[in-house]
């Protein structure tokens, strides 16, 4: 699991949203997961994968297309993505604030080698006293 020091920049934590979006465009689920791991603890990586392929759904896309994340590092509007990348410390959107400090929305997760609608949302949960580390929470069409 990927910790920050509590002071850690929303900068520091979009950088590890990269590299965790990195990992999906490699299909390295497992170590996605490890870095971050889900809220739902019963979430397995082929799981994640397949909800990746089938554009953020339970169910195959209407048409059979498959999806895979793109790597975010080479799109041509890389830093727009980032910039995008939510670090919201101010609402806690009915979070427990004694385990919760936070949550980050990644929007437009590349698919395919195109931006896309699909979104990574992730908790910002306390580990210990001086330690954060986000929580994978979902991925999904927004």
């Amino acid at each position: 699991m990927h910790t920050f020091a509590s002071s850690a920049s929303d900068d520091e934590i979009r950088a590890a949203v990269v590299d965790w979006s990195e990992l999906l465009a490699e299909k390295r689920y497992a170590e996605a997961l490890g870095m971050f791991p889900p809220a739902e603890a019963e979430m397995t990586p082929a799981e994640l994968g397949k909800w990746i392929a089938e554009y953020g759904s339970p169910e195959p896309f209407p048409d059979g297309r498959v999806f895979a994340v793109t790597s975010l590092r080479g799109q041509p509007d890389f830093q727009r993505i980032v910039d995008r990348i939510d670090v919201n410390r101010a609402d806690l959107f009915g979070l427990d604030p004694t385990q919760y400090v936070g949550m980050v929305h990644y929007d437009g997760v590349p698919l395919n080698g195109l931006p896309s609608d699909l979104t990574a949302r992730f908790h910002i949960k306390k580990v210990v006293a001086d330690r954060i580390t986000l929580e994978f929470l979902d991925i999904h069409v927004m």
